[in-house]
């Protein structure tokens, strides 16, 4: 007698929660918040209307989730983490690794970064506070990363969440002008160098070595 071949098993609660909140990504930056449907999610995800709402009351409460992930993915790509090895030529390594870091996100998600900095900055106001609260966690990031650098000598003695929203304020400017412009920048490792020069020479600490001393022959030497 021939046996029955295990039934291949569905997709999880996770998987299935998944599957809506990636279709939503895609959606909302192709169309935007108030052209995107519910109908258009569960067909996007394969999945039957009602299962939408066993995961998301609504769809503004899938749109709070999507900004909320793309929002952590930036957080995340600045973290530098101390160690005793941690030297002023590592830390420095690191904070350009952790910008091209951030550049990759933003760019592999364009469509999704101009709807987080366009449309759903100012949509209502528990997403104005989820903005307020990643300005303050980012500033805290890079505030902690600058307290690590004067520790190592790299930079003076500073303000450091001072310092942080300085950077900021350059870095978002000019990766908003990068989405939309991309042919006036420079390539990217060109791009990056050239910003951590205007913030690291303006800071520069006793133990830190001259720009040129670490990257020689780079434009502006």
């Amino acid at each position: 007698m021939k046996t029955k071949p295990n039934a291949r098993p569905g997709p999880t609660r996770d998987e299935r929660r998944q599957s809506l909140l990636d279709a939503a990504r895609l959606l909302f930056a192709e169309k935007g918040y108030h052209d995107t449907t519910v109908d258009d999610v569960t067909r996007t995800a394969n999945v039957a209307k009602g299962t939408f709402y066993l995961y998301f009351s609504e769809k503004r409460e899938i749109y709070y989730e999507v900004i909320r992930v793309f929002l952590e993915w930036v957080k995340e790509a600045g973290v530098i983490f101390d160690s005793p090895t941690a030297s002023p030529a590592a830390f420095v390594e690191q904070t350009r690794t952790n910008a091209r870091n951030l550049i990759r996100v933003l760019t592999e998600n364009r469509q999704l970064t101009r709807m987080a900095y366009g449309e759903a900055a100012g949509l209502d106001a528990r997403l104005t506070e989820l903005w307020r609260q990643f300005y303050r966690e980012i500033a805290e990031v890079q505030a902690g990363n600058l307290t690590l650098a004067m520790k190592l000598g790299v930079i003076r003695r500073c303000h450091p969440l001072l310092q942080a929203y300085v950077h900021i304020g350059m870095v978002e400017r000019v990766m908003l002008e990068l989405l939309e412009h991309p042919q006036d920048f420079p390539p990217i490792d060109q791009l990056v160098d050239e910003m951590l020069r205007i913030g690291y020479e303006g800071i520069r600490g006793p133990n830190g070595p001259m720009w040129a001393v670490m990257f020689p022959g780079q434009p502006g030497d």
